[in-house]
């Protein structure tokens, strides 16, 4: 392994015990002088760049910094996607980080973009009731809640929880989750009697799981209605609409819905329950197929310090000579 890359992975893993050990700061700071060669284009990073961009976005967006990740996040995602292929798990980890990403900084329709794309890749890997396929599907909902399309958010985020409960029963975290998600729509919108309703059902749900999630629903119950947002044009539906029929709206400019999304455990991601991930394992880099090698003759690699000392070395052999030749020289006359 050349000298570069291996000091390229010792760091990464120092970064990563820093990331363990809850010093986000300190490996920041790592990621960031090891990511100081990174090569401009994605194309050409090397599996320890590309891990590296990876963690820099996780651990941006853990410290609240989701503006500062958004070159990471849309740069990692292309590199796993180069190295890796669509349809890897650490690809799709990255385009769901993206899409977070994009979501916090307000970015709402290439965020739903993204999702959209999460859940076509995930429900042909796992099928349409698989858990991360559900969980990209409450993801775009999400979105679609922020970008002001309540009705077509509601309406996608509870077929989604009736499917969640269905399969995994209504004792599930993420399912306990998904009903307070919905129930922070309705109070987002006024509809408070449904929220509370909602709210209710989500403690009773979660009556034997962990404190965390129990917390978490004390949360939501004091939790105010969001003021910032605001409520589309959409038409009630006279029918209930199946899921196919709740496709992706058409993309709107960016410039009017850039109203971030504030990062609180009850806002975290369904399909990126976590922004960074077990260590993942580092694999050797091969150039694409069909792309042309590069061969080098093996160079040796000498310190400064040993050319010095090899220069010093020389010298004194060249005085010792030169002595001796005159030496010689005065004898001989």
């Amino acid at each position: 392994m050349p000298l570069q890359r291996r000091h390229g992975v010792a760091v990464l893993h120092r970064a990563r015990d820093h990331v363990d050990a809850g010093e986000l700061g300190y490996a920041q700071e790592l990621l960031s002088e090891l990511l100081s060669t990174l090569p401009s284009d994605p194309r050409k990073a090397r599996p320890v760049e590309a891990e590296s961009v990876a963690l820099q976005t996780g651990v941006l967006l853990s410290l609240g910094e989701p503006y500062a990740a958004r070159g990471w996040a849309a740069y990692g995602h292309a590199a796993f996607r180069r190295l890796y292929g669509e349809r890897d798990s650490r690809t799709l980890h990255t385009l769901g980080l993206l899409a977070a990403v994009l979501t916090r900084v307000g970015a709402h329709g290439r965020a739903a973009q993204h999702y959209q794309r999460l859940i076509e890749i995930y429900t042909d890997l796992g099928g349409a009731q698989s858990e991360r396929a559900l969980a990209a599907r409450a993801d775009l909902a999400t979105v679609e809640h922020a970008r002001g399309q309540c009705v077509t958010a509601r309406l996608r985020l509870a077929n989604v929880v009736a499917e969640h409960q269905h399969t995994y029963g209504v004792a599930h975290p993420v399912g306990v989750r998904m009903l307070a998600r919905l129930a922070g729509m309705w109070r987002d919108c006024g509809d408070f009697d449904h929220a509370h309703a909602l709210l209710a059902e989500a403690r009773a749900n979660a009556a034997e799981l962990s404190d965390e999630i129990r917390e978490l629903l004390a949360t939501a119950a004091l939790a105010p209605a969001e003021q910032r947002h605001v409520c589309g044009a959409e038409a009630l539906p006279e029918t209930p609409l199946s899921p196919v029929e709740l496709t992706v709206p058409v993309a709107i400019e960016e410039q009017t819905v850039l109203v971030p999304v504030i990062e609180e455990p009850l806002a975290r991601p369904f399909s990126t329950l976590s922004y960074l991930p077990a260590h993942p394992e580092l694999v050797a880099w091969e150039p694409a197929r069909g792309a042309p090698r590069t061969s080098r003759e093996p160079s040796l690699s000498v310190s400064p310090a040993t050319l010095a000392l090899v220069a010093a070395i020389v010298g004194i052999i060249a005085v010792t000579v030169l002595l001796v030749l005159l030496i010689s020289a005065a004898r001989s006359a």
